[in-house]
């Protein structure tokens, strides 16, 4: 795999992108933040400590826009809530990095399962946060099914802007996905 990597600017700005789309996920889609996606993509990028970094910023944008527009209830259960959220974006995070680090590809079959294993532990546990804070109910399968649609649909159109910033500007991203060392 070529482990080129691409400016310290470049990667900013294509967080920031990730960044963007949360705060589009959450305000335009009334909270349904691509999580899982961004994570994937985050991975498959950055290096761990910046996908970390703004993995955190992504989730911080989304509450930001809950509670300063969407007007979330500012109550100890909702900001456990949004705390699980952040717990459960890290967790995914963390699964796709060892998927494409185990995998060594960032390919389409490597995204896939990076995509599909976050989205299951990031799922996973928002669900065991909702068994102690309430909320089990939003996890009845067409629900679950919908968030899935929805991150998948964000992670492909997400995947494409990559993939054209890469083609437009190859002198600021590499041509392959990954900025992660071997």
């Amino acid at each position: 795999m070529n482990t080129q990597s691409f400016s310290g600017k470049a990667e900013d700005i294509w967080a920031a992108t990730m960044a963007a789309a949360s705060v589009l996920g959450s305000w335009i889609f009334a909270c349904i933040t691509p999580f899982s996606a961004i994570g994937v993509l985050l991975a498959a990028t950055l290096p761990g400590r910046k996908a970390v970094a703004w993995m955190g910023g992504v989730w911080l944008s989304n509450q930001l826009v809950g509670y300063l527009i969407l007007d979330y209830p500012r109550t100890t259960n909702s900001f456990l809530h949004g705390g699980s959220l952040l717990f459960a974006s890290m967790a995914g995070l963390f699964v796709a990095m060892v998927i494409l680090k185990w995998r060594k590809s960032d390919n389409l079959v490597s995204l896939a399962l990076a995509f599909g294993a976050a989205f299951v532990a990031y799922e996973s546990l928002l669900y065991v946060a909702a068994l102690f804070l309430g909320g089990t109910d939003t996890f009845a399968p067409e629900i679950v099914w919908l968030l899935a649609k929805n991150d998948f649909f964000w992670f492909a159109g997400l995947l494409a802007v990559r993939v054209a910033l890469t083609r437009v500007l190859p002198q600021f991203y590499a041509p392959n996905l990954s900025a992660r060392s071997a």
